[in-house]
């Protein structure tokens, strides 16, 4: 399978060029470990889905979380 550029939803490093996610953010882990809240807020396609859906990889992962992600944009009021 070749790689290319995704330019809509959530990245997968298989099939799609980008940075490895966990680079991006730095310090989220240590504010969850402190049960500390965050927010992530940024512009769109900017890689936040993927960031999230990574994270929660990642702490799954470790052991040391169960961690889930949910999206609610399909729930999101239509204009």
């Amino acid at each position: 399978m070749m790689r290319c550029f995704n330019i809509a939803g959530p990245c997968n490093s298989i099939q799609h060029y980008m940075i490895e996610a966990a680079t991006r953010l730095q310090g989220v882990e240590q504010l969850i470990d402190r049960n500390q809240y965050f927010v992530i807020h940024a512009a769109r396609q900017s890689g936040k889905t993927t960031y999230l859906q990574d994270l929660a990889k990642r702490l799954h992962a470790a052991g040391k979380y169960h961690a889930l992600y949910c999206s609610l944009e399909s729930v999101q009021g239509k204009q």
